[in-house]
């Protein structure tokens, strides 16, 4: 058995006001329980007591995550150590102890603590990314938090409209999102009101706003001639017309702290010395980009051995099952969830311009595969790639991977004619004959 790296071991498990502590002193096995406020001057007080009482003592801790406000507070101590464990370890080291499933605070501190004195090898140590990598890191995850209150907003503006006003889905466009239909409804939120504009105010709205088919604008100014309200109750309207208008001033703001998170974005991703490495993938874009870049981070530690260790973490990588002759293969739920929805969305941007990478989907969807499933297979392949050009600290090159897939003998070589960059390989009839 290793000896222990730490003198003093502890096991936190926190709550929204407290955290429960068991403090293990590893050369005594002596044990004390203790709980403390979470609050930043309260969490100061007890560390600067607990320096005070273990001077010169090597501390690990074990804490389960997220704990957005505790590791960033804690790792600032370079005398302690974090190990943070995702909270499926604790449950399942609870359950094996305790079947009926029963928890408690005071005892998920001492299981925690436990798990890190037995297996403190196996359990991964903190290491905080450097300040430029956190800035990409921090700004893209809110970002999509943000884009996701839009899409909620979306549906319930959607929703309001489908009682009262279900014309205005064709007359503002399929996202209601855009500045065009927020000013629309914001202007005309009934029937009734576009009724009342004449033909030309319309044609002009429509014109500065950006929509100037003229297919489209016919087809528009048609339905708003020949239209039949829901209702002309006015009692009923006027709630409505209420609602959305509150809705659309809430896109609005959305909408612009979105513009501003692209803007800080394309700043700290510019900045960053890895970006040449995500720049250069095809497809990446301004927003692909950062969010690869977010999941891989800057430290080639994370990830020393091979791509698998990555193709793991985000969740691409599928789990095999395997008991007595039967074998399972499925997708892995247990996973940052961002970080697999930002390779799957890449992959799938990839088909549209990268030669081999609409070949391998249109090679996986000849074979029977799904459409999200042959993404995930193409997901998987690109890990590799890109985990090669991050370990290296080299951009990726194109026809540098073209010349070893045709050095390599690959079948992928011989579907690169039927590619054609820009349109997807298995949605263009032509090209699959």
């Amino acid at each position: 058995m290793t000896a222990n790296p730490y003198d003093l071991i502890i096991g936190l498990d926190r709550s929204d006001r407290k955290a429960d502590l068991c403090l293990i002193d590893t050369h005594t096995d002596q044990r004390r329980t203790a709980v403390i406020d979470t609050a930043p001057e309260a969490l100061w007080e007890w560390l600067l007591e607990l320096r005070q009482q273990h001077p010169g003592a090597r501390v690990g801790l074990c804490l389960e995550q997220p704990a957005v406000h505790l590791i960033p507070f804690l790792e600032a101590y370079d005398w302690i150590t974090l190990h943070p464990i995702n909270p499926i370890s604790l449950q399942k080291y609870r359950e094996a102890f305790v079947t009926s499933r029963a928890k408690d605070d005071t005892k998920d501190a001492e299981y925690l603590a436990d798990l890190l004195l037995t297996h403190h090898a196996k359990l991964p140590v903190w290491a905080p990314e450097d300040s430029a990598t956190r800035a990409v890191q921090q700004l893209v995850v809110h970002r999509r938090a943000v884009v996701d209150e839009r899409t909620g907003l979306s549906n319930r503006l959607i929703a309001l409209l489908k009682q009262y006003f279900p014309q205005a889905l064709m007359l503002c466009g399929e996202d209601l999102w855009r500045p065009l239909a927020t000013a629309f409804l914001l202007k005309w939120p009934s029937l009734q009101t576009v009724q009342k504009a004449k033909p030309e105010r319309l044609k002009t709205f429509y014109h500065l706003h950006g929509s100037r088919s003229t297919r489209l604008q016919t087809e528009r100014l048609a339905l708003v001639a020949k239209a039949v309200a829901v209702t002309d109750e006015t009692a009923v309207i006027g709630s409505f017309v209420l609602r959305v208008q509150l809705v659309c001033r809430q896109l609005q703001l959305v909408q612009r702290s979105v513009t501003e998170f692209d803007q800080q974005i394309a700043a700290a991703y510019a900045a960053h010395p890895d970006r040449s490495i995500f720049a250069s993938l095809p497809g990446a874009g301004p927003v692909l980009g950062p969010r690869l870049l977010a999941s891989l981070g800057a430290n080639r530690e994370r990830f020393p051995e091979s791509a698998a260790q990555l193709q793991r973490y985000t969740g691409v990588a599928p789990v095999t099952k395997r008991s007595g002759g039967s074998c399972y293969i499925h997708r892995r739920y247990c996973c940052p969830k961002f970080h697999r929805q930002s390779f799957h969305e890449y992959a799938k941007e990839s088909v549209l311009w990268c030669r081999w990478a609409g070949a391998y989907y249109l090679q996986q969807r000849s074979k029977g595969s799904h459409h999200h499933t042959a993404v995930r297979a193409l997901a998987f392949k690109w890990q590799r790639v890109i985990w090669r050009c991050w370990q290296d600290r080299k951009p990726y090159e194109e026809t540098k991977y073209e010349a070893a897939l045709r050095k390599a003998g690959s079948p992928l070589v011989a579907l690169f004619d039927r590619v054609e960059l820009g349109k997807s390989p298995w949605k263009n009839p032509a090209k699959k004959n």
